[in-house]
């Protein structure tokens, strides 16, 4: 052993190497060929044992590296746990940083892929294509913006009730207080429940893709609001200049907060809405419905999109928020991957995302792999994945 690795050491070292064949050209002119075969031998049996120790290292994993919303965090922590326990050669680090920062990560060539609640703006995409060349914008996952709300005399009752219209009223802050008549009116075998406590707002302080679709339901529902407010991954919140508004971080800050803040109320993802009150909001159908997979599903049934298309300008937000499915829920929304043309990827690399495409619209849709609070892709976008994945595997 110890003669293997002083001979490992010569091999490594060209000076002493160079040496040790001076010394080996002395011996033959010497004559002397039993120290030449003996120097030979262990010479190959170095050689062999570095071979075995250099064949035998495991290659570093390939890192996928993405950033973007908080919306679909729970459900990649679990397909990138799966994932990765199978695909062992392949190693995937999702930051969720926001919408906003994801967004800004890709264009800036900082992330393999990004994620947000919306797709790329117009200006965005022009830009993302003028670095990347093709930019493909994937709806993967399915998912639900509840409004949720912590009024202690309400707590383990009935859901509360509300119409899009005394939701917007509520933000423009026109009505205060949750014993007011408009929120009676909608809940009479909650009336006599409701405080007359002022109604606390929580709401995002990163830049949002929740925040883009729930403000874009606001502004869909109400010209006042589009008006007076708008629409965008950050927005400047009426009850804020009131005193009643307040911001938190993510979809599990605001969740927090409103937890923590008796008389608040807020929007988080749906899969964020464990032990908090959650709205029963009134559909286009009239009926009063509270968020779900099965009813975002049944929202975003008809979702069908060129990933390469601009599909900001085609607002897909408006053709969901006017379902009249009875059952639908209208505040639903699919959530993007943003990858570019496989060109910009080495072979490693681009084969890893076809693998992690392939499993997303695959395994990843099963309902044993969806987190709750989520809901997959029509089956028509899966198939669309997976002819990308093709490509990338090329």
């Amino acid at each position: 052993m110890a003669i293997y690795l002083f001979f490992s050491y010569i091999l490594s070292h060209e000076k002493v190497y160079r040496i040790l064949l001076f010394y080996v050209v002395m011996m033959s002119m010497k004559q002397n060929y039993i120290a030449i075969i003996t120097i030979a031998i262990v010479i190959a049996i170095a050689l062999t044992g570095l071979f075995l120790r250099q064949s035998s290292q495991t290659p570093e994993p390939v890192l996928l590296k993405g950033s973007g919303a908080t919306f679909p965090e729970a459900q990649l922590r679990k397909w990138i746990q799966v994932f990765t326990s199978i695909n062992k050669d392949v190693k995937i680090e999702y930051s969720a940083v926001g919408s906003g920062q994801g967004v800004s990560d890709f264009l800036n060539g900082l992330t393999i892929f990004g994620c947000s609640d919306v797709p790329l703006t117009s200006d965005q995409l022009n830009q993302a294509k003028s670095k990347f060349g093709t930019v493909y914008q994937v709806p993967y996952l399915l998912g639900g913006i509840a409004v949720v709300y912590n009024v202690p005399e309400l707590q383990d009752k009935q859901p509360l009730r509300l119409t899009p219209e005394v939701l917007v009223d509520i933000l423009l802050g026109k009505i205060n207080y949750w014993d007011d008549p408009k929120i009676k009116e909608l809940n009479p075998d909650l009336a006599t429940l409701l405080p007359h406590k002022e109604i606390l707002f929580v709401h995002r302080s990163d830049g949002s893709g929740t925040t883009a679709v729930f403000t874009s339901y606001l502004s869909f529902v109400s010209n006042e609001w589009k008006e007076k407010v708008g629409t965008g991954k950050t927005v400047q919140w009426p009850l804020d200049s009131m005193g009643r508004g307040q911001g938190a971080q993510g979809n599990t800050g605001v969740a927090s907060m409103v937890q923590q803040t008796p008389y608040s109320m807020g929007y988080v993802e749906l899969a964020y809405t464990k032990g908090l009150g959650v709205v029963a909001l009134r559909n286009n159908a009239g009926k009063f419905v509270l968020p779900s997979a099965d009813r975002v599903s049944l929202a975003v049934k008809n979702l069908d999109v060129d990933f390469t298309s601009d599909i900001h300008s085609l607002d897909l937000l408006s053709k969901i928020f006017e379902t009249t499915d009875p059952e639908a829920y209208p505040i639903s929304s699919p959530t993007y991957m943003f990858l570019k043309s496989p060109d910009n990827y080495d072979a490693n690399t681009r084969k890893a995302l076809a693998r992690w495409l392939r499993f997303i619209a695959t395994d990843g849709q099963k309902p044993e792999s969806i987190v709750e609070g989520y809901a997959p892709i029509p089956e028509s976008i899966s198939q669309k994945i997976i002819q990308l994945a093709q490509l990338f595997d090329k």
